[in-house]
């Protein structure tokens, strides 16, 4: 078996954290509405109950986030080591901040499809089911009936 440990492409001095807050704020740039310091600083900050971030901030970075996800190839690992998904992937080991926070449940919601079927797809999907059952079920007698003749079962 091969195991390898991936080495941090992130110096001593270098936070992955506030890479991922550096490019969040350059995606806020290119979007026409630059992020302040405080936002910065609260999107840096570890995840509070007491103190939670404010929902527009929080809605605002999580589409932002979905843009940066879209906006990077699958093979960006390889090119930019310090790219968004790199930096959450080493920022997620050590911190609970809460553009880590958010950065995963962007991933998340990315990565599950819509889960309750409404309408002609969960018709489809329920007459698919009962026809694979059937299927199932003959496939099953169709043996039952093979053996039969084989081994001249009465």
């Amino acid at each position: 078996m091969s195991w390898f440990i991936k080495k941090s492409p992130f110096g001593r001095d270098e936070d992955p954290v506030r890479r991922m807050v550096e490019l969040l704020a350059n995606e806020a740039d290119k979007s026409g509405s630059p992020s302040t310091d405080l936002e910065r600083e609260t999107l840096s900050n570890d995840r509070s109950r007491l103190d939670p971030m404010p929902e527009d901030l929080r809605q605002r970075a999580k589409e932002l986030i979905g843009r940066i996800f879209e906006g990077e190839p699958w093979d960006e690992f390889e090119r930019d080591p310090k790219c968004f998904s790199s930096s959450l992937q080493w920022a997620g080991d050590s911190s609970n901040s809460n553009v880590v926070a958010l950065a995963d449940e962007v991933a998340c919601d990315i990565a599950r499809p819509g889960l309750p079927l409404h309408g002609w797809k969960r018709v489809n999907d329920a007459m698919q089911l009962v026809g694979c059952g059937l299927l199932v079920v003959l496939l099953m007698l169709a043996i039952v009936i093979g053996a039969g003749f084989l081994f001249n079962w009465k």
